[in-house]
């Protein structure tokens, strides 16, 4: 699957609620990560990479992780021509929900 494929870059609604939970200034990053994906999945600041399957993960088959700080990461996977974004949290929450730890 080729980084950031789709047309259409959303944020569905239970990325939108976990975000609302991380406070204003994660907010504004997570915006401003949003936004440089929607220019360019590729930047070199994104971090954009794969997620492979560890048998314990939570998350969707072909999904890929860009980083929005150094301690906050958000999940996407491309579904037809659409970019959806359906995760985001820290560092720590993201171990945990790939199945990382």
């Amino acid at each position: 699957m080729s980084v950031g494929r789709g047309n259409r870059n959303v944020r569905i609604k239970n990325c939108k609620n976990q975000l609302a939970k991380l406070g204003k200034r994660i907010v504004s990053l997570a915006d401003e990560a949003f936004l440089t994906f929607v220019n360019n999945p590729e930047a070199p600041v994104l971090h954009n990479h794969p997620l492979g399957d560890t048998h314990r993960g939570r998350h969707r088959k072909g999904s890929r992780a860009v980083s929005v700080t150094f301690r906050y990461r958000a999940i996407y996977v491309v579904d037809g021509d659409t970019n959806v974004w359906y995760w985001i949290g820290s560092h720590e929450d993201y171990n945990i929900f790939t199945g990382r730890k």
